[in-house]
């Protein structure tokens, strides 16, 4: 992580957890380079904005295990501060894994289309996952990546993530 404080977990009105992530609680590579991004102020919540990488890589994990037997969900709240065609042909993935030697769940995701300015959730349904009973790590390992395409890309811009646990 980029050394700020743990995401603020958060209760609903069915004591249902949720973590939100903001971008200088995530892992963004280069993220402390600003050739490549633009990371928001100290202590503010705008949005983690990419000017240029060829490699997209996001990480973060729960500052804490997760209940076994429990559902969650993953997203990220994403926008695009202008248009690069590198996204109509190169999707992102999302990933969310329970402990470090537990099983993947992989979304990918197409970018072309969106609009500039728009701030979206992806995917759309969230990416489901359900912690195992027999999980010995249930730490929640995500991520955003684009698989190698060698182009340099930019203008995607990152909110927030958002861990959230669904009804069972």
């Amino acid at each position: 992580m980029s050394g700020a404080a743990d995401p603020a977990e958060e209760k609903d009105a069915k004591d249902e957890v949720r973590w939100r992530f903001k971008p200088r609680q995530l892992d963004i590579t280069w993220g402390g380079d600003s050739k490549y991004w633009k990371m928001p102020e100290e202590g503010t919540d705008g949005p983690a904005e990419l000017l240029e990488v060829v490699w997209l890589e996001i990480n973060g994990s729960t500052p804490k295990p997760l209940p076994k037997g429990k559902k969650y969900a993953l997203s990220f709240k994403i926008s695009m501060a202008h248009n690069d065609p590198v996204w109509r042909t190169y999707p992102v993935y999302m990933l969310a894994k329970v402990g470090k030697k537990g099983t993947s769940n992989w979304e990918k995701i197409n970018l072309g289309d969106m609009r500039v300015g728009d701030i979206i959730e992806i995917p759309s349904g969230k990416l489901r996952f359900t912690v195992p009973e027999k999980a010995k790590d249930t730490t929640l390992l995500f991520g955003l990546y684009e698989l190698w395409g060698g182009k340099w890309k930019q203008g995607l811009r990152i909110h927030e993530a958002v861990v959230e646990e669904m009804p069972n």
